[in-house]
């Protein structure tokens, strides 16, 4: 199953049996613009999905200018999904409006290896990200169990590309309208230190001590009850001793703090002004308008 993954989706420069359909324009040399007008690249080739026989991607050769500073950059290219451009066949331009091209360098690069699942995912979460409906389209990326579900999609669908143009008798007018792109990133918000200080703390304490003392008692002799008696210098010497205080200090592990961080949800209200176009239909004369719902 990898190995089929990697060989759907190849360049049309390698299948003999596929070309452009008759009447629609070869996109390759045409510029590339991003959606803030800006020139980004031009198409080298188109990547066809061998098992529908539809253009999925367009490989997009990145203007050298839009790469610097970038590491890695030398002859750099990204895939954009067919169902992100837009045809402007007067100029022979490809807009692609999903994405600035600030934001361009950004996308994951296409080396023109073997297209695996994990890479087209990355690819089409990068241009979702902060669209509208990204919630379902990550739904629909983590659901996926076949590719045609993959494809299914309408940022796959070649015919939004190749039938932009205007067909005989008919002129098209595409309306446009901004969605609000909320996107999320990491910032550091501040710092928790917690570290430990000495104090010094007077202790006093009343503490029992021993300590001997001597008692001299006078007490009558009774005659016959000594020995002989004898005048002279005599010394008697009884040792005293005390209790002595002993006083030491040591560290004694009182209590611990144990420091985590978590999570926590906030809801924060996001507010701007987004511009939408809207048709009207004037006329001239006596002219009947079918499908105009003005009147």
């Amino acid at each position: 199953m990898a190995n089929q993954e990697m060989n759907r989706v190849v360049p049309i420069d390698e299948l003999s049996d596929f070309k452009v359909a008759e009447g629609d324009p070869d996109v390759r040399g045409w510029d590339v613009f991003a959606s803030d007008g800006r020139k980004v690249g031009e198409v080298e080739n188109l990547l066809v999905d061998t098992a529908a026989m539809k253009v999925r991607y367009l490989d997009v050769d990145l203007d050298d200018d839009l790469l610097e500073g970038v590491e890695d950059a030398d002859d750099r290219h990204i895939l954009i999904p067919i169902g992100y451009a837009r045809l402007d066949r007067d100029d022979d331009r490809v807009h692609v409006d999903a994405v600035a091209s600030t934001d361009i360098t950004g996308i994951p690069a296409y080396r023109s290896e073997p297209i695996t699942r994990d890479y087209e995912t990355s690819l089409r979460t990068h241009y979702d990200t902060g669209t509208a409906g990204t919630a379902a389209t990550t739904g629909a990326v983590a659901g996926t169990t076949s590719d045609q579900d993959f494809y299914n999609q309408d940022r796959y669908d070649d015919r939004r590309f190749y039938e932009s143009r205007s067909r005989e008798g008919e002129e098209r007018l595409t309306l446009s309208e901004e969605e609000l792109s909320v996107g999320k990133r990491q910032q550091r918000a501040g710092e928790v230190s917690v570290d430990k200080r000495v104090e010094t703390e007077h202790v006093r304490e009343s503490v029992p001590v021993m300590r001997e003392e001597v008692t001299v008692e006078r007490r009558p002799v009774s005659p016959g009850s000594t020995g002989e008696a004898r005048i002279g210098e005599d010394e008697i010497r009884v040792p005293v001793t005390e209790e002595e205080l002993v006083v030491e200090k040591r560290a004694v592990p009182k209590e611990e703090l144990v420091i985590k961080k978590h999570q926590v949800q906030e809801e924060q209200v996001v507010e701007a002004d987004l511009r939408k176009e809207r048709a009207e239909v004037h006329r001239e004369g006596d002219v009947n308008v079918r499908g105009d719902r003005t009147r």
